[in-house]
């Protein structure tokens, strides 16, 4: 068999690359280890329950991304977050403050004092600096102070990245507002600035897995997708690549290609039968982290929760010591998640600040739930359902070793023509940029 690109993982990432190849006319394989397609998309549907326990929802920027998940056929199944949602929460010092995209929030509320809110704004004032590998913190302790990086971007970054925002690079992690120092010296100036682009937060109908169905679909109809495979060769011989992998009646097939694509996370790629000398390179990927998270999503009768859940959720600085990273309000999001009079919540655990607590037992980490939100949004009754999620590796960190081990695979694809690798493990990890990455790809390959 011959293909004009085979792909390693049925992921937004390589199923957003098999879409835009295939209706360039290419002819694409996909080889997927799971019996299931989606990656870290993962909704349970669960009676007149739909539960996100792996992306919640996708950010759209401008209508090319619109036209994007418009072309997976999903026009008319698109949600729109409810304008409320826009609401976001910081827990600090006990108490939830509400937050939105706009900078009055920020001066109306008492999440900072009133000199930290000086400080903020004195950003405007203070010169350029060049750090390399300078960390989350560091940038924005510097550029902002002390309590804008606790109380702001820790939080953020433990509801993106669910990482620490002390190891992690503002660089790799924030590509866009590190550069605005460059550009215009001053980060407040620089948003004030840049062209505005309409963003929004996206959902469908039945849920995320309905994206990942959506673009699985065409391939799976017309035998180009096959799950429960397990890959037992990749070799390149002139210009040409080699594939064996072996289905799930354990039958062996073998095609050919000139592109391979690996879309798989990071931490599965030691065990591709990748050549010596590509793995030897890829070692430094092998140390690359993605901490553990748990995922607690819970039903509650709607008269049982105090609080009014008007907005997206809320995320915990690090310095409050919770054991719980944040709560999504999903149902305040969008319509259709849950019967009638019940709500839906959803709560993370572990990530790079606590691993140890998202191994707990499911016992232990409902008495953790149980605490977090009686503190937080005076439940006091039990849920009258609970799902749990784990994921033993989440989300890759951009530490400061991130943009070496980019340019490594840069290196690979460089030596090894037609050879590529695309997804979450790089230039970023929100899934529609993963998926506007896949289709700018294969736009270039089918050139």
């Amino acid at each position: 068999m011959q293909f004009d690109a085979i792909i390693l993982g049925a992921g937004p990432a390589g199923l957003s690359i098999a879409h835009e190849l295939q209706r360039a006319g290419a002819n694409v394989k996909i080889l997927e280890s799971s019996d299931r397609v989606g990656g870290s998309i993962r909704t349970v549907r669960d009676g007149e329950w739909i539960i996100e326990t792996g992306p919640n929802t996708l950010q759209t920027e401008g209508d090319a991304d619109l036209e994007i998940l418009n072309g997976y056929g999903l026009k008319n199944e698109m949600q729109f977050a409810r304008t409320e949602s826009a609401k976001r929460f910081i827990l600090s010092h006990g108490k939830l403050h509400a937050l939105t995209a706009h900078p009055s929030s920020l001066l109306r509320s008492d999440l900072l004092s009133f000199t930290e809110k000086l400080r903020l704004a004195s950003e405007i004032f203070r010169p350029r600096k060049s750090i390399p590998e300078e960390s989350i913190q560091d940038f924005m302790t510097r550029r902002f102070g002390k309590a804008a990086a606790d109380l702001l971007m820790d939080p953020m970054v433990s509801g993106i990245y669910a990482g620490n925002p002390g190891e992690l690079s503002m660089a790799s992690c924030f590509p866009a507002i590190h550069a605005l120092e460059k550009s215009h010296r001053s980060i407040l100036l620089g948003l004030m600035q840049r062209a505005k682009m309409e963003r929004r937060i996206v959902g469908f109908k039945n849920g995320m897995q309905q994206l990942a169905d959506a673009m699985a679909k065409p391939h799976l109809e017309r035998g180009a997708l096959e799950k429960n495979t397990r890959i037992t060769e990749i070799k390149k011989g002139g210009a040409t690549w080699t594939v064996s992998w072996v289905d799930q009646t354990n039958t062996s097939h073998t095609a050919t290609s000139t592109r391979v694509i690996i879309t798989l996370p990071h931490w599965h790629w030691s065990q591709l039968p990748l050549s010596e000398k590509i793995k030897h390179t890829l070692n430094p990927w092998h140390q690359a982290k993605a901490p553990s998270v748990t995922v607690v999503a819970r039903g509650y009768n709607r008269s049982d929760i105090p609080h009014p859940l008007d907005g997206f959720g809320y995320l915990v600085p690090s310095n409050e010591n919770r054991e719980v990273l944040g709560c999504l309000f999903p149902s305040s999001v969008f319509s259709g998640r849950t019967p009638k009079d019940k709500v839906l919540l959803c709560s993370f655990i572990g990530g790079a600040r606590r691993p140890d607590l998202a191994a707990q037992s499911d016992e232990q980490i409902g008495r953790s739930v149980d605490r977090e939100l009686s503190e937080t949004l005076g439940i006091k009754n039990s849920p009258v359902k609970e799902w749990i999620q784990r994921w033993p590796q989440a989300i890759p960190q951009y530490d400061s070793k991130q943009s070496t081990r980019e340019k490594l695979l840069e290196q690979i694809e460089s030596e090894h023509g037609g050879l590529h690798f695309l997804g979450a493990f790089r230039h970023g990890v929100a899934l529609m940029s993963v998926i506007r990455r896949g289709h700018t790809l294969a736009q270039w390959l089918s050139r």
